[in-house]
């Protein structure tokens, strides 16, 4: 039953699915609990603001945005403005996603190859230096004096970009998620829920973009993908302690 008057906020009372009198007060706390700002608290507060937005920066920016400008732009840049043929088309686009096939390597080599003393800052810096300089390289040159085999292996470097950072944040996720389980799940659904927050702009406004300035312009904004991946391990926001030689 509702509570007697002087229990407060009597006229406040709301049904539930179960029946059972919820006050107002409560089912609008409860009702924030569940809205995005209140998720990136939680996350926060457990993990730290600098690893929450590591992780935004690794999937929502480089990955959501970065590879749907690159994968966006791939198919008119080598088609029409450099003139490949379909079949030149399929073979510079298979071998630009071996990076892909190689993610598990990328996983071990960082497990056992620590580099300064950490085993993920260091790789993700690498993958976002390779990225900028591949991006550039697409950007600058004009696309007569680009050749097939150039264009194959700056668009490996781009994919190395996107690859490597995607393992080394999936394994401090799951570095995590053993310290912390009941948040292992929050801490995808970041992660992938930037993927598609940033992803979903990204693919509306890239068609248009093509059109109006060209597939280069698509891989000069997606440096600043590059750029956003090399912030965490910049600054440390993946929360790793450099060791010592000994204890390795």
């Amino acid at each position: 039953p509702p509570p007697r008057p002087g229990q407060g906020e009597y006229e406040c009372w709301c049904a539930t699915p179960t029946s059972r009198p919820v006050s107002m007060a409560a089912f609008l706390r409860r009702a924030d609990s569940l809205t995005g700002r209140a998720f990136l608290r939680r996350l926060s507060a457990a993990f730290g603001w600098r690893y929450v937005a590591a992780c935004i920066l690794a999937y929502g920016v480089n990955q959501g945005m970065g590879e749907k400008f690159v994968f966006g732009a791939r198919q008119y840049y080598l088609l029409d403005d450099i003139g490949m043929t379909s079949a030149e088309y399929g073979r510079v686009a298979g071998f630009s996603h071996i990076p892909w096939q190689l993610k598990s390597l990328f996983g071990l080599l960082s497990d056992t190859v620590p580099l300064g003393g950490m085993h993920r800052a260091p790789y993700m810096l690498i993958a976002g230096v390779l990225g900028l300089f591949a991006l550039g390289m697409l950007t600058a040159l004009p696309a007569a004096t680009v050749s097939a085999p150039l264009a194959g292996f700056l668009l490996l470097l781009t994919n190395v970009n996107f690859a490597m950072p995607d393992v080394m944040i999936d394994a401090t996720v799951a570095e995590r998620a053993k310290v912390r389980p009941e948040l292992g799940a929050a801490l995808q659904a970041l992660c992938w829920g930037s993927l598609g927050v940033a992803g979903v702009p990204a693919g509306v406004v890239k068609g248009y973009l093509i059109e109006w300035y060209g597939a280069r312009l698509l891989f000069g904004l997606a440096i600043f993908a590059a750029l956003a991946v090399m912030v965490p391990p910049l600054g440390g926001w993946l929360g790793e302690t450099r060791r010592a030689a000994a204890s390795r």
